[in-house]
């Protein structure tokens, strides 16, 4: 697996958001809302926050936060998608050794050298947080997602290091609505329908390679198909358009303007990693999808099965 594929997914991802003249680009036992899926009240437990401001191409954001328990919120002041993923060195590998395999361009190498805890994710102008329980230790945050000519973020200075100190560890644990479960390859426990209102899901990765959430909010008009063909391209075997454009129905306009207007999540996070994201969903369609490729064969998982939808009535 080479970063290469990734990068070339969402670079397609943004080509494609562009020409729709997008302002930005970017359990197994089932969901576990309460019987009535009302969302649940607010964390009781209050988490030391890190805000990263993220812009076109940087992060501002503390040198040094404590471990344990920490909500983790990016600020996306940029013209384009970003995240923020915290990759934890492993003891004794250096910054530069970490720099040497990431410009190798083997995502399947980072393995070698530390974790992925996740992190956050959002669209310009849509702050987006994660809680997640940060170990001590070096990490290295930083942006993979390409501008419109494919060059990664972290190539254009969207990298940070970040000292992990030993905190007290004395907050509990969040309180989840909802378990997800990412495996090969599906969101296990995506729910179907939900109602409007502020939540926090458990993005737990049960699966053996990185695997992210995207949760994106489709604009009124836009079909979770229609979407994923945005990012990806007609399905293999799909039947081809035909030669003779069709106008869509006059009573469903698709609206002018960015096909998305929300994104949430957590960041490609490697097995065994949870992330709690914390979503404000207010009614529309929405999609679930995630970009990273197969380690085996380079496909991206979107394309394996790993996509959903829901609506937020």
């Amino acid at each position: 697996m080479t970063s290469q594929h990734y990068h070339r997914v969402l670079d397609v991802a943004v080509s494609r958001r562009a020409t729709l003249k997008a302002a930005a680009a970017l359990g197994a036992g089932g969901f576990l809302l309460g019987p009535a899926l009302r969302p649940a009240a607010a964390q009781d437990a209050t988490y030391p926050e890190t805000v990263i401001i993220a812009t076109d191409y940087a992060y501002d954001m503390p040198a040094s936060i404590e471990s344990g328990w920490n909500r983790l919120t990016l600020d996306n002041q940029g013209m384009m998608d970003h995240h923020a993923i915290f990759f934890r060195l492993n003891d004794g590998v250096t910054p530069d050794q970490f720099n040497e395999v990431l410009a190798s361009g083997d995502l399947a190498a980072l393995a070698d050298v530390g974790a992925s805890y996740g992190g956050p994710v959002g669209l310009p102008g849509t702050p987006s947080s994660v809680v997640a329980f940060l170990d001590p230790g070096t990490y290295v945050v930083f942006c993979v997602i390409p501008n419109e000519e494919g060059i990664p973020h972290f190539v254009l200075g969207m990298i940070s290091l970040l000292e992990v100190t030993q905190g007290a560890d004395a907050a509990a644990d969040p309180v989840a609505d909802g378990t997800i479960s990412m495996i090969e390859m599906a969101f296990d426990g995506l729910p179907a329908e939900v109602p409007a209102g502020s939540y926090v899901w458990e993005i737990v990765n049960n699966g053996t390679q990185l695997h992210e959430i995207v949760v994106m909010q489709l604009a009124p008009g836009l079909t979770a198909e229609a979407a994923l063909e945005m990012f990806l391209g007609p399905a293999p075997g799909a039947t081809p358009v035909a030669a003779t454009p069709v106008a869509p129905p006059a009573a469903t306009p698709v609206a002018e303007g960015p096909p998305f207007v929300a994104a949430f999540g957590a960041a490609p996070m490697s097995p065994g990693a949870t992330n709690y994201a914390e979503l404000d969903l207010t009614a529309g369609e929405y999609l679930a999808v995630c970009f990273v490729p197969d380690a085996e064969t380079g496909v991206p998982h979107a394309l394996m099965g790993m996509v959903g939808s829901f609506t937020v009535a």
